[in-house]
C-alpha cells in the first residue's frame, strides 16, 4: 500500500499546483482532516470534504501563483513525510520567493485522512528534526 500512498500524495500535490478541486477530493476520504499550523494562512483543523476544499480555496487567493514542490518523501507505510516548499511570485514582481515545508499526509483504505502541517518557515528544522529527519 505505501508505494500507492506515495504515488497519491504526489497526485495530490499535483492537483494542488492546478487548482484541481475534483482531483483532489477523489484522494481524500470524505472524513478527512487537514491541520495548519497556528502561523499557517488559514490556521487550524478542517473536517471533511467542504472544509478542506474552502482552505484550499482561501490559500490559493492568498498565495497568487503558488507552487508546491517536493523535495523529498519519507515514506513510513500508512504515513508519508514530504520536505519541499511552496513558492509564489513577489506582487508587481516576477522573483519568486520560497518557504519550506514539511508535511504529514496519513491513509486509510488507500485515501489521505490526515494531511498536517508539521512545519514551515522559521519552524521548519524543529519540525525536521522532531521528524527524525535531517536537512
Amino acid at each position: 500500500m505505501s508505494r500507492e500512498n506515495v504515488e497519491c500524495v504526489r497526485s495530490l500535490v499535483d492537483a494542488w499546483n492546478r487548482r484541481d478541486v475534483e482531483a483532489i477530493l477523489s484522494r481524500i476520504h470524505p472524513d478527512g482532516e487537514y491541520v495548519n499550523a497556528p502561523t499557517a494562512v488559514e490556521p487550524g483543523t478542517r473536517r471533511g470534504h467542504e472544509e478542506i476544499v474552502a482552505v484550499m480555496r482561501r490559500q490559493w487567493d492568498f498565495l497568487s501563483g503558488g507552487f508546491q514542490e517536493v523535495d523529498r518523501i519519507d515514506d513510513r507505510g500508512d504515513e508519508i513525510i514530504t520536505v519541499g516548499r511552496v513558492t509564489r511570485t513577489m506582487p508587481g514582481s516576477d522573483t519568486r520567493i520560497s518557504n519550506p515545508l514539511l508535511i504529514s499526509w496519513r491513509f486509510r483504505e488507500g485515501q489521505l485522512i490526515r494531511l498536517e502541517q508539521l512545519g514551515a518557515g522559521p519552524n521548519f528544522p524543529d519540525a525536521l528534526e522532531a521528524a527524525g529527519l535531517k536537512e
